[in-house]
């Protein structure tokens, strides 16, 4: 993945982190979970933090 690479992929990490990268990939080829279903799993994770 060349955009990994040449930085231009850093938008979609949401994480910033080796994971996040990981998870990109594995979008790009089919492998990993929906990103819909991901991005829903982010967010109410942030949610409990704050609210804890």
């Amino acid at each position: 993945m060349r955009a990994l690479r040449k930085g231009q992929a850093a938008i979609f990490n949401l994480t910033r982190d080796m994971r996040g990268e990981a998870r990109i990939v594995e979008r790009a080829f089919g492998i990993g979970s929906c990103v819909l279903a991901e991005a829903m799993q982010f967010v109410s994770e942030r949610i409990e933090l704050k609210a804890a």
